[in-house]
């Protein structure tokens, strides 16, 4: 800020930061003095490298990576972008709507009516995918929706599925062992399916006749 005196712990912040890789303006902003001020101090107090500890410097590093990437930090620079995004986008279309509605559209004056409106949808559609990339509205929809749950089934085994379970295990480690042949294994498959129609329970067959 112009004007603001100075201090002699500003002009060895201004050192410390310098040496742990902060620039101009953000020695400025972090010391709230103006960028001709912060190049002052560091004209009559320049930094020297290795001049400070390095305690200072890891320490000035992490609060700048801190500032600068921090999940709060970040989305205030975003949203402020985006807004300002927005504004212009209303201004440029707001003077496209006066430069339409200006238009001399006489037979004299066809062709250059139609250049500008050739130019003015061009740029209502540069507005268009500035706004989608400003606001990703889709993305924000995905990430308010909220799946559903999925359904947990709890099937409890009957004696004949845990047998079932047992002799498909017992056929598939001797298949992997290679202990049964091609003929075996459709056996022991057209035996699985027998003794599974075999334990089914018996329907009540309905007579109906027919008159």
């Amino acid at each position: 800020m112009a004007g603001k005196k100075k201090t002699p712990d500003q002009a060895v912040q201004a050192v410390v930061l310098r040496e742990a890789g902060y620039s101009l303006p953000a020695i400025a902003a972090q010391l709230e003095i103006s960028v001709s001020t912060t190049q002052r101090l560091l004209k009559r107090h320049p930094a020297v490298v290795g001049a400070t500890t390095q305690a200072l410097i890891a320490k000035a590093r992490e609060e700048l990576i801190n500032s600068v990437f921090g999940l709060e930090s970040v989305q205030l620079v975003a949203a402020s972008l985006a807004a300002g995004e927005l504004s212009a986008l209303d201004l440029i279309r707001l003077r496209l709507t006066e430069a339409i509605e200006s238009l001399d559209t006489s037979t004299a004056n066809a062709p250059l009516a139609c250049r500008a409106l050739a130019a003015c949808a061009t740029t209502l559609r540069l507005t268009q995918e500035v706004g989608r990339k400003a606001l990703p509205l889709e993305k924000l929809g995905q990430a308010l929706e909220t799946d559903e749950l999925p359904e947990l089934i709890i099937h409890v085994m009957t004696e004949q599925d845990v047998l079932d379970m047992r002799a498909e295990q017992r056929r598939y480690d001797a298949e992997m062992n290679g202990e049964l042949n091609d003929d075996e294994i459709q056996n022991e498959i057209w035996r699985q399916h027998k003794l599974g129609l075999l334990n089914k329970p018996e329907l009540d067959d309905d007579i109906i006749e027919e008159s």
